[in-house]
């Protein structure tokens, strides 16, 4: 077994060069040519990787890549053996021990070789998300197990969690197999397997499941967390309790692994929706890992439809061991049968064998075309430009915000306040999900109040605002606002209410989709902007009006619905009068 010191492994060693085994991976899958074969999340996986290896070079850069922390990571893996079904190689011989699939390396490599200045691991967060039966518990207990003899951690406490007991035993199961049936791995590292935990003596770890009624017990303090099946969990109690038991950790890994499930509320919708932000580079976080396996739904952007459910040559986007386990192409291939005949078993073949979530909430906003309009808004040539603004201080427990906008040359320019009180940035940070901590000390947030956003600090800055920009006309939302904005209008600022509706929001809509699909936008790559525009779902009236549906929205889109409402200020520009109602 390797051992606890730094690994000297090498390919010219030991045959397996894994870093070099991730990178060519990565590379294909990053090719568009190869589409056919890797989905739309491990393409732009593949090019994170490729970006961030680029990034670990550069001198001051804020992680740098480790390939012997990588490669030994790999190796311990690979010492350990299969504990279910029986393994083949190419040539037909048994196969006891486990040979990670590229996919896995490529995962694997990237959660342990990129580190930190102080040598601990980048990643504390990581999710895999893939189809049934592709080794997820198998490279989850692995990692579990690694994590538990071999990290530089004081008594690490590995933990396998889930809503229910049962779901939990399941990686700590395959764990305990691991365990009974290498010997080299218990004399190694003390080692022992009981029926509910894996003690390690020679570093005073354990490996263990629990479930959410036993999380709430004293005595937690969990190094590594595994949470399987994180779509199953209908809250955040489980994951809030071992985050806030994480606390005394330098180093925690949080590690997500789940199929698709039927929506429903809970961690998974959030946390899929971070993942797809982060890799669509909307959101920056460097401690979050996400791969997701899936076969692709339809990209209005490249022109392509849908993968179709039963066109077998999709499948591998989703499965990527069909390729090394031929009883997984044959088990897929029987179910697709019966779902055909069988509408009740359609739905359950799409998330399990799919990874296809069973509804998709489309966003409003073509991401891609978003991100072209990042240019940059030079306020102090804006100065002498006439603006609109709009002011949303629905969320005042959350994200409120007070955005200008400005029409100059065909372009359109726009900056934002957004504020926030300090409870939530400490509950987003708790969460670990939206990156509201590292905005406040960007300065792209702004923190007003303790538990609700405080008026006061928010007039302040539209003062500031007022004084220093040519200011027409500010729309806002009536909801909690009546008592701010007749202070604003005793200021001077011509307010003009912006009703919430269809009718109100549709010319804004139009405009503001004409500008960025035309690349005639400025918004400066905002951060917090962009998380709200993708965040941003649309709903339609009868007349086939549009607006955004906060309801149904992945999460917050306050600075976005600020936005629309400076834009649809502008194009009407009523004469200023107190509490005066537009678009009505």
């Amino acid at each position: 077994m390797p051992k606890k010191t730094r690994s000297t492994r090498s390919s010219d060693q030991d045959g397996r060069d894994y870093c070099g085994i991730a990178l060519a991976y990565a590379k294909r899958a990053a090719d568009e040519k190869n589409r056919a074969r890797f989905g739309k999340w491990i393409r732009l996986a593949a090019r994170r990787y490729i970006r961030d290896l680029d990034r670990a070079g550069k001198r001051g850069g804020p992680f740098y890549f480790d390939r012997d922390e990588a490669e030994r990571a790999c190796a311990f893996i690979e010492c350990l053996p299969h504990v279910e079904g029986k393994w083949k190689n190419a040539d037909g011989s048994e196969q006891p021990c486990i040979v990670l699939h590229e996919s896995d390396v490529f995962f694997v490599v990237q959660l342990f070789g990129f580190r930190k200045a102080d040598g601990t691991r980048r990643f504390t967060m990581a999710l895999k998300a893939i189809a049934r039966k592709n080794a997820k518990s198998t490279v989850a207990a692995a990692i579990g197990l690694y994590c538990q003899c071999c990290e530089d951690e004081l008594g690490p406490q590995v933990i396998s969690g889930a809503t229910t007991g049962k779901q939990a035993r399941i990686v700590f199961n395959v764990a305990k197999r691991m365990v009974e049936k290498t010997s080299a791995l218990r004399d190694a590292f003390g080692l022992e397997a009981f029926a509910n935990s894996i003690p390690s003596y020679q570093n005073g770890g354990s490996f263990q499941p629990i479930n959410a009624k036993a999380s709430t017990q004293d005595g937690l303090n969990p190094s590594t967390t595994i949470l399987d099946e994180i779509h199953a969990h209908k809250n955040h109690d489980l994951l809030n309790v071992l985050r806030s038991a994480a606390g005394a950790r330098a180093n925690p890994l949080f590690l997500f692994t789940t199929t698709e499930g039927y929506e429903s509320p809970g961690p998974w919708p959030e946390l899929r929706h971070f993942a797809e932000q982060v890799l669509q580079e909307l959101v920056e976080a460097d401690h979050f890992l996400a791969i997701i396996y899936a076969v692709d739904e339809a990209d209005e952007e490249a022109g392509l439809a849908a993968d179709e459910d039963f066109d077998e040559s999709t499948w591998i986007k989703a499965n990527p061991l069909i390729e090394v386990n031929p009883i997984l192409l044959s088990e897929i291939r029987k179910e697709a049968i019966e779902a055909k005949a069988m509408p009740g078993r359609h739905a359950e073949f799409r998330i399990k064998r799919l990874n296809r979530r069973s509804s998709v909430a489309g966003g409003w906003v073509n991401l891609s075309k978003w991100r072209a309009c990042s240019g940059p808004v030079d306020l102090e040539a804006l100065r002498s430009v006439e603006c609109y603004g709009g002011l949303d201080l629905a969320s005042t427990s959350d994200l409120c915000s007070f955005r200008l906008v400005w029409q100059s040359g065909g372009r359109w320019f726009t900056h934002g306040w957004r504020f926030v009180p300090r409870a939530a940035v400490k509950h987003r940070t708790e969460r670990g999900l939206v990156p509201y901590e590292p905005w406040v000390r960007s300065k792209y947030l702004i923190e007003a109040g303790d538990e609700v956003v405080d008026y006061d600090v928010v007039r302040e800055h539209i003062l500031a605002a007022h004084r220093r920009f040519k200011i027409k006309s500010v729309g806002f939302d009536r909801w909690n606002a009546a008592q701010l904005v007749a202070k604003l209008e005793k200021d001077g600022l011509p307010m003009v209410e912006f009703i919430q509706g269809p009718r109100s929001y549709h010319p804004a809509m139009q405009e503001l989709e004409r500008a960025y699909s035309a690349g005639l936008l400025n918004h400066g790559s905002d951060p917090v902007l962009n998380w709200c525009a993708s965040n941003l779902v649309a709903r339609r009236d009868v007349n086939m009006n549009t607006a955004p549906d906060k309801r149904r929205a992945a999460d917050k889109i306050d600075d976005f619905v600020a936005l629309l409402m400076g834009i649809g200020s502008s194009l009407v520009a009523p004469p200023a009068k107190q509490f005066q109602s537009f678009f009505v």
